[in-house]
């Protein structure tokens, strides 16, 4: 019998199981119950047949979870790579938050950490208010907040990690004066959680990138710094503007900035550059700035509207590329100021190669030797509609899924109604609203090849969304709306 065996031996039987077979198989009786809940068997599951395959997990050592915890995020994480290998279409569950009504939401963020238990919201009536709000319950409760009198927020960064010492910096403007504050969340037990100011700097730039206690603020032309906050030292990163058309603004807003190998890419409206990763010094008040480290790469898309660049190991790219560190990976959504266009747009994946060239080891570096190849190389694509959208971030999950809303058809909006008829669009299957759409790109989490298709997961009837949020680990989606209205999605 089974149960005759040896522990070990059970053990190494239980491994060769999928996760969702191990619950039936362990309610059988005393014994086997027993060994389900050992935490070498739910190890072993999520090694062998989670983290190996390359499905959505946390990316924090899963010998911080105790048993329950650990059989959970296995048992979820299988569940949702196995919807989005089946075609995930249509989200499981969905609820509301309505605490905001009438008060348009610009921001909406799942909260790192804090047993995934919150999600974070700007809003701005009079003047911005940070909300925290406990997922946790069957409805929706706001348990902090944080509100300035006649403070406007214009910028936030929250820290990846949670045991970094500031959840939140956040751009406030305040009686005339620019400055970035860096909030603790003290939580409460069973009570409201309550913002601490821990650290405040006056600055203009923005954050763009919080993680312990390093933070990367950001310009709206060409300047980053990166500082680390605890110890006061600090770099300066620079891009040239002197490549800006005459006539036109040096206006690049700053998108995103990615700590990478060894370097940090810097991704603006307009161009993307890669610099090497800086020495920073400390900060005196009676001497110079140091000198600005310049871009050992850098290319450009044009004008975009929504850009995404993540590292994604589990990727099909059609390269042979061998390297210890991973390519980038770039979703660009293209930005048109020409109205008569085709509606069709193309979100389009780039991948940014590891640079063979560049040293391996630690020793003296060659700073203009970058350690990715540029341009980057278009590898794939998926097709979407133009239009004009409130929210226009675009999402690129580490385990290659993507997010992005999809405006409503200029079409049912009135923008074409005198084209002929012989020169309008097939809109079949076509939706006059706002949609949610998702797609899965070849890897880990997708069996399909050639033609990536979007999946329309939810249509916004109102088209008035103005933020949204995807959290790929676990498989949810936020959006904010113009009347304070959040749609919570499970997918």
């Amino acid at each position: 019998m089974l149960t005759s065996l040896p522990e070990d031996a059970l053990v190494y039987v239980l491994s060769f199981l999928e996760p969702p077979d191990i619950l039936p198989l362990c309610s059988t009786c005393k014994r086997l119950y027993e060994l389900g809940n050992l935490r070498i068997v739910w190890t072993n599951a999520s090694q062998f047949h989670v983290i190996a395959r390359g499905y959505p997990f946390p990316s924090i050592d899963i010998s911080s979870y105790d048993v329950r915890d650990l059989r959970r995020k296995t048992l979820s994480a299988y569940s949702l790579a196995h919807r989005w290998l089946a075609g995930l279409s249509s989200p499981r569950r969905k609820s509301y938050i309505s605490g905001t009504s009438g008060t348009s939401v610009s921001h909406v963020r799942f909260l790192p950490g804090h047993g995934d238990r919150f999600l974070l919201t700007i809003a701005k009536s009079i003047w911005s208010a940070v909300a925290i709000w406990d997922l946790s319950s069957k409805e929706s409760r706001k348990v902090g907040e944080w509100s300035p009198r006649g403070a406007i927020f214009n910028g936030f960064a929250l820290n990846e990690d949670p045991d970094g010492g500031a959840e939140l910096a956040i751009s406030v403007h305040l009686n005339g004066e620019a400055s970035v504050r860096l909030l603790s969340l003290d939580e409460g037990i069973d009570g409201p959680c309550t913002f601490r100011e821990i650290y405040t700097v006056s600055t203009t730039m923005r954050p763009l990138k919080l993680v312990g206690y390093l933070l990367a603020l950001s310009d709206e032309t060409s300047q980053t710094a990166v500082w680390n906050w605890r110890n006061g030292t600090y770099a300066i990163l620079e891009n040239s503007i002197e490549d800006v058309p005459v006539g036109q603004s040096a206006y690049n807003e700053c998108i995103q900035v990615l700590f990478a190998h060894r370097s940090i890419l810097v991704v603006r409206a307009r161009s993307v550059h890669l610099f090497p990763y800086p020495t920073l010094k400390p900060y005196y008040p009676d001497d110079p700035h140091p000198t600005p480290y310049t871009p050992i790469a850098h290319h450009s898309f044009g004008w975009v509207d929504g850009m995404c660049v993540n590292v994604c190991p589990y990727l099909d790219r059609g390269t042979t590329t061998v390297s210890s560190w991973s390519p980038l990976s770039i979703l660009v959504r293209g930005e048109s100021d020409d109205p008569w266009t085709s509606d069709v747009l193309n979100l389009e994946l780039y991948t940014i190669d590891p640079n063979a060239d560049y040293p391996s080891d630690d020793g003296d570096l060659d700073t203009h030797i970058p350690p990715y190849l540029f341009p980057p190389r278009l590898v794939n694509q998926v097709r979407s509609l133009r239009g004009s959208l409130r929210c226009t971030q675009v999402f690129l999950g580490r385990f290659g899924t993507a997010a992005w809303i999809q405006p409503q058809e200029r079409f049912y909006a009135g923008l074409l109604a005198d084209v002929p008829q012989q020169m309008q669009v097939d809109r079949r299957g076509r939706t006059p609203h706002e949609s949610l759409m998702m797609a899965v790109f070849p890897g880990s989490l997708s069996t399909a090849e050639g033609e990536v298709v979007a999946r329309r997961v939810f249509v916004n009837e109102a088209n008035n969304w103005t933020s949204f949020d995807y959290d790929e680990v676990r498989g949810r989606v936020a959006l904010g709306s113009s009347f304070g209205v959040i749609t919570l999605l499970e997918l």
